[in-house]
């Protein structure tokens, strides 16, 4: 018993180091795009707003929480501005909409920490057809308006 507990804490670990990983990734995108592509990201940056109430759960961890300033300075900046003006005229989705495009326009590029571009490299695995084919005859059996005879296809 205390040989499957242990086996089953590894699991555990290595899955939460994963899911650190990508909430990391994440973390370096959204940096990326505030800081290099703001302006043509507008409903990533209120989905951000929006959800903000996310990024506080990464603050005392050692590692995300150094992802989180230009994140919580834009959001910072934003809110104030969106409660600026709806202390004058309120504010609906297509306003809070229209103080995103305007801040991502005059935004000084200063203000945030500059982080590098990143970039991606596929490396394709030696055997990925065996994931890529049948993933592939899926799609096209799925989405195809052609009829398909179920009992006679086979994926090997």
């Amino acid at each position: 018993s205390s040989g499957i507990n242990a086996e089953y804490g590894e699991v555990q670990a290595a899955e939460l180091s994963t899911l650190q990983d990508v909430i990391r990734t994440f973390l370096e995108v959204f940096n990326c795009t505030l800081c290099y592509s703001s302006r043509n990201n507008g409903a990533l940056i209120y989905e951000m707003l929006h959800k903000r109430d996310l990024f506080s759960r990464f603050r005392t961890h050692p590692t995300l929480s150094e992802h989180l300033p230009n994140i919580d300075t834009v959001l910072g900046c934003l809110s104030d501005r969106l409660e600026q003006r709806a202390e004058q005229e309120g504010v609906s989705v297509t306003g809070v909409q229209e103080v995103i495009e305007e801040l991502a326009r005059q935004w000084p590029s200063d203000r945030l920490q500059v982080t590098p571009v990143l970039k991606f490299e596929y490396i394709e695995e030696a055997e990925s057809n065996e994931f890529f084919v049948p993933y592939i005859w899926t799609l096209i059996f799925s989405q195809s308006t052609l009829y398909w005879d179920t009992s006679r296809i086979t994926l090997r």
